[in-house]
């Protein structure tokens, strides 16, 4: 599938314990979790994922794991809902999420974000 090598290279880049890449591939997991259809690309990227211990750190190939099977912190999940229910990005879940670590609400962020374009668009 086209999303294996681009999630390959994310994997690990960035620093912290939860790298950029990884905190964008979460979203990019999450967004495709809350589809009410599963889109045709999220096992393969969930596959290009199992060896993520190999290539980042412990705790971000955890969340990587747990964003493969739709859990997510507690921020995530909460703009997620708010969002289902209104037809506006409601700003206190969105600030919640950006609060988030340093940069990782915003990646996460940015990968729900293009989780929802490769949803939208045809196949």
């Amino acid at each position: 599938h086209p999303l294996r090598a681009p999630a390959l290279a994310l994997l690990g880049r960035g620093p912290g314990l939860t790298p950029s890449g990884d905190d964008y591939l979460c979203g990019l997991l999450l967004a495709a979790n809350a589809a009410s259809v599963t889109p045709s690309w999220k096992a393969s990227l969930a596959d290009a994922l199992i060896e993520a211990h190999e290539h980042t750190t412990l705790v971000s190939a955890s969340l990587l794991a747990h964003a493969a099977t739709g859990h997510c912190i507690p921020q995530v999940h909460d703009l997620l809902s708010a969002t289902a229910a209104s037809d506006e990005v409601p700003p206190g879940p969105l600030a919640a999420l950006l609060a988030v670590g340093h940069s990782s609400g915003s990646d996460l962020l940015h990968g729900l974000c293009a989780g929802a374009r490769l949803l939208t668009r045809p196949d």
